[in-house]
């Protein structure tokens, strides 16, 4: 099961955090370690239930209280995995949380007994595929993307479509889990208030996708804008059988190798700023 990013505190900015403050007693206070109590609970529910959660929450540094992730825990029926931590951070005006939260550092890939499984966090997914690409090659089949993504124009063809992309190009499966809800009135994007809050108007639509072969790409469930489960029944077996004719993790690593040492090193000029 997916939820979207920080489903157990809710994805809203405080008065604090809105002026750039240091330290915010209201996230403080929702946060915690992992394991910890909503982690450990969860964990109890897995293992009763024989099923995996992943789910977006305000992760407190275990080595210093003052350092919050937003992150998302991966817990199944064998115990707490570990977390994920939100590598790109939005910015004011619209959204705290680069004042809330320190970003990750890792790019984790957990093992689960249907295969490896990768995660990712809204803004990671939707404008950075290099980091769907990693996880793909570091064996991931199925990639989670726990996100809280506004509602707008033309914003559930973005999302919904992106998924898929993000599950094509990859030969993975591809899930976004997205929070729902919001004012009455809509945010609006005249010139003359781009540079306002936004009011926290999320879009829905959850998104299951990915190959189905001989299909390159497919829509397995689409939520509507309201909240709701949806589900789907994956086939990794027949999603292995694009490896017999299109191998891409093996040619990267065999034939196209000097390829990948070039991606990589225009990466590392770029890291540079060179």
């Amino acid at each position: 099961m997916a939820f979207p990013e920080e489903a157990l505190v809710g994805c809203g900015g405080c008065d604090p955090c809105h002026s750039g403050a240091e330290h915010c007693d209201y996230h403080h206070d929702l946060a915690e370690t992992v394991p910890g109590p909503s982690t450990e609970r969860v964990a109890e529910l897995a293992r009763e239930l024989d099923l995996y959660a992943v789910f977006g929450l305000a992760e407190r540094d275990p080595h210093d209280a003052g350092v919050l992730y937003n992150a998302a825990a991966v817990v199944g029926p064998d115990g707490i995995q570990g977390t994920y931590r939100k590598l790109h951070l939005g910015s004011l005006p619209w959204v705290t949380e680069g004042v809330t939260f320190q970003p990750g550092n890792a790019l984790p890939v957990f093992e689960t007994r249907f295969g490896p499984i990768g995660v990712m966090i809204c803004y990671d997914f939707w404008f950075n595929p290099e980091l769907t690409r990693l996880l793909a090659l570091k064996g991931e089949r199925l990639i989670l993307n726990c996100c809280a993504t506004f509602a707008g124009p033309g914003k559930r063809d973005y999302m919904v479509q992106t998924t898929a992309t993000r599950a094509q190009e990859n030969l993975c499966y591809a899930v976004s889990a997205n929070q729902v809800g919001g004012p009455d009135s809509a945010n609006s994007y005249a010139a003359g208030r781009l540079q306002e809050a936004r009011a926290p108007d999320f879009l829905g639509h959850s998104t299951i996708a990915g190959p189905a072969f001989p299909r390159f790409s497919h829509i397995y469930a689409e939520a509507g804008d309201h909240e709701e489960l949806v589900t789907a029944t994956l086939s990794f077996e027949k999603l292995h059988r694009w490896e017999t004719i299109f191998p891409w993790r093996d040619w990267r690593a065999t034939h196209q190798s000097p390829t990948s040492e070039l991606i990589a090193s225009e990466f590392q000029k770029l890291a540079r700023g060179s």
